[in-house]
Formats: structure tokens, C-alpha cells, sequence
């Protein structure tokens, strides 16, 4: 399982596009699709998660993966702190 940015790197690959790459090139050729976070399987659309980095251009892998990397780390950590959130107050009111 790919996940991350990483993924978005495989979409880019699969599309047979080499960088730079624009994320609104991204949007308007993939918006639907879906990159997973995590192992755990939590993913978001690809629109979603590149409008929450606000970037503009990917100018290589490792610019991707630098861009990218810390709003995936930004919306996993959302996630665990929501899902903990809950179980708190469900069993400790």
C-alpha cells in the first residue's frame, strides 16, 4: 500500500507526467481520487489534501514529499485526536 505523499508521487508516475507538475494540473486531471494517509486506511481526495497544503508546484519527488509530508502528518494526527476524542467521552462521559 502506498500512502502519502508517496501516493500522490504514484498518480503522477501512472499519469506518465514527469516534474515539475502543478497541483492544479493535479486537481483538474484527478480530482476524485483518493490518497491514502496511513496503514491504518484513513485517505482524503487528492483535491482535499492539496488544497490544505496550498501549494502551487511539486518541482521534484523530494519537493512533493517535502510539501506534502507535514499535512499528511497534520490530518492523521486530526484523525487520532478526534477518534480518542470520541472514546473519551463515550466511556468517560
Amino acid at each position: 500500500m502506498t500512502v502519502g505523499p508517496d501516493a500522490v508521487h504514484e498518480l503522477i508516475v501512472e499519469a506518465g507526467w514527469s516534474y515539475p507538475v502543478t497541483s492544479r494540473r493535479l486537481e483538474r486531471n484527478m480530482p476524485l481520487e483518493n490518497i491514502t494517509l496511513d496503514e491504518a486506511g484513513n485517505s482524503m481526495m487528492l483535491a482535499e489534501f492539496l488544497q490544505q497544503a496550498d501549494v502551487e508546484r511539486f518541482e521534484s519527488r523530494e519537493d512533493l514529499e517535502r510539501k506534502l509530508r507535514p499535512v499528511c502528518e497534520a490530518e492523521i494526527q486530526a484523525r487520532q485526536t478526534t477518534i480518542l476524542g470520541r472514546l473519551k467521552r463515550t466511556f468517560f462521559g
